[in-house]
């Protein structure tokens, strides 16, 4: 078990290197920063659903996917990633144990830096406005289990916005709202900045409380030959947009709050809906479109009814609101799947 300091990588090496070590029976802690500006989609995400494929294109931002799970992620400079590399054995045997036993170093890092944060389950950590300050990522890599995140000095909600996908190009405005009301990073909540050395050495100095490291290591061609073979594969479009099973109902911002802009050719016509939830309830929604309805202003009344409602309780609430207004062409599930499916 050693340490790794591999600074900063180009070529989405900071991401490929852990996957090329894991492989390799590396062990140990590297630390990292990303050269470079891309997205890392999660290993059970459809990323078809979620990002933009062709706006990231436009804007020369390559897409990965990762072997670990989690949503998907602007990586760029300004983020320093901390890459535990274990023997299955070291691990704890339930995911959710994992993620409290290693999110502790990093925990303490951000206490360090000056910001007070928290372990929210699964695998966030927010700070005590309930904002999302890292997210977390766990997995087996052949016979290593790894544990993955990031210390976010800096975040481009903006740039994250225009990458997602949306239905309508109205509604970045509105995510980007969003990411910015939950979303946080270092130098926001402190108005310091501080430098990847700084965050390197107080992330190598918590992580060797917990763990007993043997010193610092280095990586050789072999590994940095893999992980170049990784990148190729892992950004290529057949494991991109491979079938994973996954059916993304709405854009996740952070854990408990998310996002949806929908929208649902019918036989009445065409229903469209901006839905916000947090904590299982929705908080704000919108729905309009090209459709008829008697009388033409009830649908303020169904958006008055659901607003505050938690999800179990929105099929009674559609039920009870076409039993009083006409909505030809447009059922009970039509919908419930516009809003919640």
């Amino acid at each position: 078990m050693k340490i790794y300091r591999l600074g900063k990588q180009g070529n989405l090496r900071s991401i490929t290197l852990f996957h090329a070590m894991a492989r390799l029976g590396y062990r140990g802690l590297v630390i990292t920063e990303p050269a470079d500006t891309y997205v890392s989609v999660g290993y059970f995400d459809k990323t078809e659903d979620i990002i933009d494929y062709e706006r990231c294109k436009s804007l020369n931002i390559p897409i990965i996917r990762r072997e670990v799970g989690g949503g998907a992620v602007l990586l760029s400079q300004g983020q320093v990633f901390y890459q535990l590399i274990l023997p299955k054995k070291q691990a704890p045997f339930k995911v959710e144990d994992a993620y409290r036993k290693f999110s502790k170093p990093v925990i303490e890092t951000y206490r360090r830096l000056g910001v007070e944060v928290f372990y929210r389950p699964i695998n966030d950590l927010v700070v005590k406005s309930g904002k999302k300050i890292s997210g977390q990522g766990a997995a087996d890599i052949g016979d290593s289990f790894v544990f993955v995140g990031n210390v976010l000095l800096q975040f481009n909600t903006k740039l994250m916005s225009e990458l997602f996908k949306v239905q309508e190009e109205k509604f970045r405005d509105k995510l980007y709202k969003s990411l910015e009301e939950n979303i946080t990073w270092v130098e926001k909540e402190t108005h310091k900045s501080f430098s990847y050395q700084e965050v390197e050495n107080i992330l190598v100095e918590e992580f060797s409380k917990l763990i007993e490291f043997e010193g610092e290591g280095e990586i050789n061609n072999q590994v940095l030959h893999l992980a170049d073979e990784l990148m190729q594969h892992l950004t290529s479009e057949n494991v991109l947009f491979e079938d994973t099973g996954r059916k993304h109902k709405f854009l996740k911002i952070r854990e408990g709050v998310y996002v949806k802009n929908a929208v649902k050719k019918v036989k009445g016509g065409l229903i469209k809906a901006e839905v916000y939830i947090k904590e299982n309830i929705i908080e704000d929604v919108s729905i309009y479109g090209d459709f008829t309805l008697v009388p033409k202003n009830a649908i303020k009344d169904l958006e008055k009814e659901l607003k505050g409602a938690s999800l179990d309780q929105v099929r009674y609430k559609i039920e009870e609101f076409l039993k009083k207004a006409d909505m030809p062409g447009v059922h009970v599930e039509d919908l419930l799947e516009l809003l919640l499916f």
